[in-house]
Parts: C-alpha cells; sequence; structure tokens
C-alpha cells in the first residue's frame, strides 16, 4: 500500500486483484500519482476533492461528492488534493483492465446493458476518464455508507461500484462532458456558485432561473452561466433537468403519487411539459416508466 504522510486508512477490502479503501486526511501528491496510475481507480470523494491537470491546460476538477472513474489511457500531467484540510476519499482500484469483467458479473443478468466493453468503449470515447458530479445517487451513497459499520463499507463499495456503471451503461447517469480549461477564481465566488448548486438541489420544487438565483447569490448571471458549468460540467439548466428527473424516477419507483404529483413535486406546473421532458431522459412516459417497473417486480 502506498505511504501515507499525513493520512491514515480507517478501513479496507480486498478482493482479487481489487482493493478499496478509505483515506483520511492529507494524501502526499506522491500517493495521488500512485493510487491514481492504477489500471482502472474509482475515487468517491466523501470530503475535500482532487484537481487533476491534463494535456493543453485542461482540468479535472473532482469536489466532494463527486465521482471519478480513470483509467491509464487518460492523459494525466499533474494533480493534487484540493478542499478542507481533513480530506476524506475512497479508493477503489483494479490490478489489471481486464479484470473489470468479473467485478460486472456480480450483476449476472443474461442480456444486461452492464458490460466490461460498453465501459471500457466509454472510457475510451472520453479520453481515459469519467467524473459522476454530486447528485442525488451520489448523496444516497454516502450518506448510507456512514451508517454502516466500517467491515461492511468495502463490500458495500464494491457493489454500488457495479451499480454505477450499470446506470452509465443506461444513461442513467451521464458524466461531465469535458474538463473545463484551467480558469482560477476568488474564494468568494466559488462559494456564490456552490450556494446556488446546494440551493438548486435543496429548492427543486420551485421555479428558478438565472436571473433569480444570480440576484440570490450577488453574482452576475453571466459569471454564474460560465462558473458553474466549469466547476460542474453543465449547465445550470441541464443540471437542474437531471436532477429533477433523478427524483422524479424515484417518485414513480417508490410511491403512489400521480404523474401530476410528481410534476410538482419536481418543479413542473404542467404534467404534459413534465411528461415530455422525462420521455427524452428515460425513453419512456411516466406512466409507462411505473408500469414497467411494476411488472418486473411482480
Amino acid at each position: 500500500m502506498p505511504e501515507l504522510p499525513m493520512a491514515h486508512i480507517p478501513w479496507s477490502y480486498s478482493l482479487p486483484g481489487l482493493r478499496v479503501w478509505e483515506v483520511e486526511g492529507v494524501p502526499s501528491p506522491p500517493w495521488w500519482q500512485e493510487v491514481l496510475a492504477a489500471p482502472l481507480s474509482l475515487l468517491f470523494c466523501q470530503a475535500g476533492g482532487v484537481e487533476i491537470t491534463l494535456e493543453h491546460g485542461q482540468v479535472i476538477d473532482a469536489k466532494q461528492q463527486d465521482i471519478l472513474l480513470l483509467s491509464q489511457a487518460a492523459p494525466v500531467q499533474g494533480l493534487q488534493g484540493t478542499g478542507p484540510v481533513r480530506q476524506q476519499q475512497i479508493q477503489m482500484t483494479l490490478e489489471r483492465e481486464e479484470l473489470l469483467e468479473p467485478l460486472l458479473d456480480l450483476w449476472s443478468v443474461p442480456g444486461s446493458r452492464l458490460q466490461a466493453r460498453e465501459v471500457l468503449a466509454a472510457l475510451h470515447a472520453h479520453g481515459g476518464w469519467l467524473l459522476f458530479p454530486g447528485g442525488l445517487w451520489s448523496s444516497a451513497f454516502f450518506s448510507q455508507l456512514e451508517d454502516l459499520p466500517p467491515e461492511a463499507r468495502g463490500e458495500y463499495c464494491v457493489m454500488k461500484s457495479v451499480e454505477l456503471l450499470y446506470l452509465l451503461c443506461g444513461e442513467g447517469l451521464r458524466p461531465v462532458e469535458q474538463p473545463c480549461s484551467r480558469r482560477y477564481w476568488d474564494q468568494d465566488q466559488i462559494d456564490a456558485i456552490r450556494q446556488a448548486h446546494d440551493y438548486m438541489l435543496s429548492h427543486i420544487s420551485q421555479p428558478m432561473t438565472i436571473e433569480s438565483l444570480a440576484h440570490r447569490f450577488h453574482i452576475s448571471g453571466t459569471f454564474l452561466k460560465e462558473g458553474f458549468r466549469q466547476m460542474y460540467g453543465l449547465s445550470t439548466r441541464k443540471f437542474l433537468q437531471a436532477r429533477r428527473m433523478d427524483l422524479a424516477a424515484d417518485l414513480l419507483r417508490h410511491t403512489n403519487q400521480t404523474v401530476l404529483q410528481v410534476a410538482t413535486a419536481v418543479g413542473y406546473e404542467s404534467a404534459s411539459q413534465f411528461s415530455q421532458i422525462f420521455k427524452r431522459h428515460y425513453k419512456l412516459p411516466p406512466a409507462q416508466y411505473r408500469r414497467q417497473l411494476s411488472k418486473r417486480n411482480v
């Protein structure tokens, strides 16, 4: 295991060719270099993050509750930890790329869209890395993780990693499309964008516009749009729409609310507008989506 100056390992878990561990503290740059140079790595940012500089000055900026899938094909030029002094990161690494297939066999459903070749193709098409911005899925993951005893956390991380890759193959979770060009913000600007992000998630049922958000957090609309896209990889509109659709799908799965009630709960006054957006997102109208899930659970 890599040397961990100023850091320690609260828990770890191993399977043949696979290791999962939590590092808590301030990992040194050589530690980041070693763990992220594995053939395949998944990094779960509990607190703090990592800034990875690629060729041409582009930056992958993984922040709290973000999840990063990285392969050796990513053209990494440099990296460093970011965020609070007491960072917490969960690292899952595969010693060989071909071990991805037996890992995904944990989801052994004939004809499943979850295939190792699909995951590797997505990585290859994206330059060797995939960054999943924090959202409802990662928030639920970290919340449940904290409730588990340390001896159960490694196995839980493995199972949730398979689920993450399943959602990737089915486009249920979408990674950031491109890393941002290097851009420096002062701390007040960064805090304002993060506050806008958190406000959007906590007021997801309320109508909001760029202008209203910019006014609330005392920044310009242009800066909010540019800064949000660079920090989170999506426009405010696409980010909010994706989170609303995540919540809508969860409500359709786990409640008996009508389509109109679900639409209202995720910020749409019109059931027809909500249904159109939901269908674009999940390829099915809300009512049909719910019926298909009900049939599978019979």
